[in-house]
Formats: C-alpha cells, sequence, structure tokens
C-alpha cells in the first residue's frame, strides 16, 4: 500500500502547520487566557475566536519567513517536533518561554535533559507529533519559480498580517487591557516565542563569548591589618533549594539537623535574583543585582570574582553543575565530576559530596587569602530521588521518577526533602572541614540560586518569569558559619549578625557582603548593602 501524497502549495503547508499549532499545541495559551476573562460564556467565546484567528495569522506570517520550497515538509515537521516538546512542558510544568528560559535549555547538559525524557513526554509525542508528522508527511510541495514564489510569499505574509491586525481589533479594548496586565502570555504562544527568543540567545551568547569583559573594580585593594590572619571564604551555591522546606528556617519537617547542631547564622527571609540558574547566578555576583538588573550589561561585565582576584586574593569555582555561567570565565576552575569515584558518581550524575574532595585538595593549596566557590546540584530536579545516596532516604515513599505527573504530591515532597537532607549532611561536613584551618579566619556562605515549585498552583519545578514567580521559587534559603576568630579578630559582633538575620535579605546583598567579609575596599563597594557593615564593632 502507497502512502498518499497530495501536491499543496507552500502557503497551504504552512496554513496547516499554523492551524495545527492553534488547534492542538497552544491549550496553555488559551486556558491563560480564559483564565484573565471575567465576562459571559459567549464574551469569552468571542474573544479567544478572535485571538485565535489573529495568532494563527501572525505565525503563519513567521514561519513563512522560515520555511522555504526545497526543504518545506522537513523544516515543518521539525517546528512541529519541538512545538509538541514545548507544549508538554508548557502544559505540564507551567513553562513559559522567554529568553531566559530559552537560555536555561540551551544550556541543558546531557545527564539533565536524559532525566526530562518520561513516559508522560513519550505519550504527548504518540498524541500530537505523530498525527501531525503523518499529516504533513502526506504533501508535496508545488514547484514554481524564485521569482513567482517570493511574490506571492510576501503577498500574503503581508495578507497574515492584515487578517491579524483585523482579528486583534474586533477586541482591540479587551485584548489590550488583557496583554498589558498579563505581558508575560505571549511566552506561551508556540512556536512562536522560542522562534523569536531562540536567535536573540544564540546571537547574544556568541557576541558575549568573543568579547572581553568589562572591568569591574579597577581600584580594588585588599586591606590588611597586622596580627590579623588570612581570611578563606568558602560560598556555597546551592541549587533549586527553597526556603519553604529548609528546616532552620521553620520547616514542619527538620530536614537540617546537622546544620541545626552547628553555630550557624540562618536567614530565613531571603529573596532570590532569578527564578533560574542561568539568570540567578550571574545576577547574585553582579554589581548590579536585581535592583538594576540589566542582563545584557551584567553579561559582558566581570564578576564579584573578578574583582576578588584583581584585589589579590586567589578564586577557585568547583562545579557540580552545569558551569559557572561566566561568572568565573577565566579564573581557575574545576569540574568536581573528575574528582568522583563510582560510589559517589552513579549513572545519574556525581552527588555533592565529590565537591569536599575538590575543597579539601583547593585551600591546602593557598596559605593566605582565599576565596573557594562550591556550586552543588543540589535539589535540581526533577529527579529529586537521584540527588542523594539511599542512606538518606528518610522520607518515604518517594517519586522515584522524572516524571512527576505519575507521584503523589507528598512523594514529590519527600524525594525533596530527602534531597534537602543530603545537602545538609555536605554543608556540615564542609563546616567541620572547616573548624580545622585554625590558621586562618574562616567564613562560610551558603546560598541557594533560586527556590522550587513542587505542585502548588498546579506549578513544578522553576524558570517562570520573574513577575509571576510564586514565593516557592523566589524565596531560597541562606546560612552562614563565621569563625569565633574571624569575629574575634575582625571584630564583628554576633549578637548584631544574629539580629540582623531576622531582616529580609537579598541576593543583591552577596557581592557587598562578600566584600566586607574580605575587607576589599573598591567604589563599587556599598556598605548599605553589606549585611555585615553595621556588626562591627
Amino acid at each position: 500500500m502507497r502512502y498518499p501524497s497530495f501536491n499543496i502549495r507552500l502557503e497551504w503547508l504552512i496554513l496547516i502547520l499554523a492551524t495545527y499549532f492553534s488547534l492542538f499545541l497552544n491549550q496553555s495559551l488559551w486556558a491563560a487566557l480564559i483564565n484573565t476573562q471575567s465576562g459571559s460564556a459567549f464574551e469569552v467565546f468571542t474573544f479567544i475566536a478572535a485571538v485565535a484567528v489573529g495568532v494563527t495569522a501572525f505565525q503563519f506570517g513567521i514561519l513563512s519567513l522560515l520555511i522555504y520550497r526545497p526543504i518545506a515538509v522537513a523544516t515543518a515537521i521539525i517546528i512541529l517536533l519541538t512545538g509538541v516538546s514545548a507544549d508538554f512542558f508548557a502544559k505540564k510544568y507551567g513553562v513559559f518561554f522567554d529568553t531566559s528560559m530559552v537560555r536555561n535549555i540551551l544550556s541543558t547538559n546531557h545527564a539533565e535533559a536524559r532525566e526530562l525524557f518520561t513516559p508522560s513526554l513519550a505519550l504527548h509525542f504518540l498524541i500530537y507529533g505523530v498525527p501531525g508528522i503523518l499529516l504533513l508527511s502526506c504533501f508535496k510541495v508545488k514547484q514554481q519559480t524564485l521569482l513567482k514564489g517570493l511574490t506571492l510569499k510576501f503577498g500574503m505574509i503581508l495578507l497574515a498580517i492584515v487578517i491579524a491586525l483585523a482579528s486583534f481589533m474586533t477586541v482591540f479594548k479587551n485584548f489590550s487591557a488583557t496583554m498589558r496586565n498579563n505581558k508575560e502570555i505571549r511566552h506561551l504562544v508556540l512556536p512562536m516565542s522560542y522562534l523569536i527568543s531562540t536567535p536573540r540567545v544564540v546571537f547574544d551568547t556568541g557576541v558575549e563569548a568573543q568579547k572581553e569583559l568589562l572591568p569591574l573594580g579597577e581600584d580594588a585593594v585588599k586591606n590588611t591589618k597586622a596580627g590579623v590572619k588570612p581570611t578563606l571564604l568558602v560560598l556555597v551555591v546551592g541549587e533549586t533549594v527553597r526556603a519553604a522546606n529548609w528546616g532552620l528556617s521553620g520547616y514542619e519537617r527538620q530536614t537540617t539537623p546537622n546544620l541545626a547542631k552547628q553555630d550557624v547564622i540562618n536567614f530565613p527571609y531571603v529573596v532570590s535574583c532569578g527564578t533560574n540558574t542561568e539568570v540567578s547566578v550571574p545576577c547574585m555576583f553582579s554589581a548590579l543585582g536585581r535592583k538594576q538588573y540589566d542582563e545584557k550589561k551584567i553579561r559582558s561585565t566581570e564578576s564579584l570574582l573578578h574583582l576578588i582576584s584583581r584585589a589579590g586574593v586567589p578564586v577557585t569555582w568547583i562545579d557540580n553543575q552545569s558551569g559557572c555561567k561566566g561568572v568565573c570565565k577565566g579564573l581557575e576552575s574545576i569540574d568536581a565530576k573528575t574528582l568522583g569515584t563510582p560510589d559517589i558518581c552513579p549513572a545519574t550524575g556525581c552527588y555533592d559530596e565529590t565537591l569536599l574532595r575538590g575543597l579539601e585538595a583547593t585551600i591546602k593549596k593557598v596559605s593566605g587569602d582565599q576565596v573557594v566557590v562550591l556550586h552543588q546540584l543540589g535539589n535540581h530536579g526533577p529527579a529529586y530521588y537521584a540527588r542523594y545516596p539511599q542512606a538518606f532516604e528518610k522520607f518515604k515513599p518517594v517519586c522515584a521518577s522524572s516524571d512527576l505527573g505519575r507521584c503523589t504530591q507528598q512523594e514529590i515532597f519527600n524525594a525533596y526533602d530527602n534531597a534537602i537532607l543530603y545537602t545538609d549532611h555536605i554543608l556540615s561536613k564542609a563546616i567541620d572541614l572547616l573548624k580545622a584551618k585554625e590558621t586562618r579566619n574562616v567564613v562560610f556562605i551558603y546560598v541557594s540560586d533560586h527556590g522550587e515549585s513542587l505542585g502548588e498552583g498546579g506549578f513544578y519545578l522553576h524558570g517562570l518569569p520573574y513577575s509571576i514567580a510564586p514565593k516557592e521559587q523566589t524565596r531560597p534559603p541562606m546560612t552562614w558559619w563565621v569563625s569565633e576568630q574571624y569575629m574575634k579578630q575582625n571584630q564583628f559582633s554576633k549578637e548584631c549578625l544574629m539580629q540582623r538575620a531576622k531582616e529580609p535579605a537579598h541576593h543583591d546583598n552577596l557581592f557587598h557582603t562578600v566584600l566586607g567579609f574580605m575587607n576589599i575596599s573598591t567604589s563599587v563597594y556599598d556598605p548599605a548593602w553589606d549585611l555585615t557593615a553595621k556588626c562591627k564593632k
């Protein structure tokens, strides 16, 4: 039996693809728009219908710029497949495809990507991808001269723009108000959202790679005092841990039993720079922070670590994740996964214990001032169960799958909390290691890059646009341990620090606080943002 084949004009193929997206692969968009409406059922229907026609026409125009006759069907199928995948994550986890999310996707490593391929995703492809592929494969695009093809293409694009504008104008008052008050909804339009965002991210990334970073704090000086020992500061950047599940911050479960036995200072009211690693890490190491957020400027300018290095302090980044996101560019960087052995590096990736091996080896090489950053894999989801050894599975039963839809919320919480238990173990062991370094004054800072949604409000994971992100994604924990020797020699009041920890804090404080701890003077240091500034006697 021969597979059916129909000759079709290119414009009809593109219209079929755009319509397929509107009918089957934009359900999150329509659901979000419906939730913004408060009129009668008929009013909501006419509004959605008008917007659907407008979106279909507009996407026809966008797709027309990307699809050309020689490889039209193949291009259409590729766009369809990426759209099916995007639709799955939009519906399943509430993902919005803005530039931040696209950058996050493009930086995903193989291990992380493998965890996202689940039976639910395969079923979604079977339901929405296979019929679309079979439909598109039926068509053979008719040949035509280049001049005629281009004339028709741009004529149809112009017509599509007219139809889109006319459709939006029929509901202009409602549509403009809806989009003005819900700007993020545009990032749910598939495939337009990621087709526009991806080239922007790729271009910007290419430009960033070619350019030298703009200097920061060229006047930085490390101040020293006679009789004061050098400072060793260890900063642990956590991954996907939220304050709501942090035992020290009042969570009903004790997920931080080891830290509770240490003499730590806990900050329960911290706000993050972003909702994903690609935003938060560059932001928290930037002088701009969230208060003056400018993504391009942050990525094109040296970070806190470069400034510290310029002041003559050795800096090392030890990574058990997907890199330092540019904040350690040109500085010493160690891939912790190369330090692991089979007992702590199963097929799902290395446990964070490998960071401790890197830490111990690194601090042995330096006797003076030093800054070491540990970047955890932490609670990176959705495979929370894979982030800790079996010995730390205290809360049961757990969600032992990357497909969160197959688990109860309690099982998800159990796996997530077990991963925090393991982080507690790692942090406490790091503190014990540092306690033995009596030849140096020691400061230990732990702060997670962002939080995580575990089903609240129908959201999972993280990465929602910052303006609409729930507090679960923007409230990370922060915990310090400062040696008695450091506080005595640098004349710090521990009581003052404990009191300050009860007040709100922000990732923006990190830049200036680290400079304060390291006693580095520079014009970009602002004591108003240094959490320790008022606690120096």
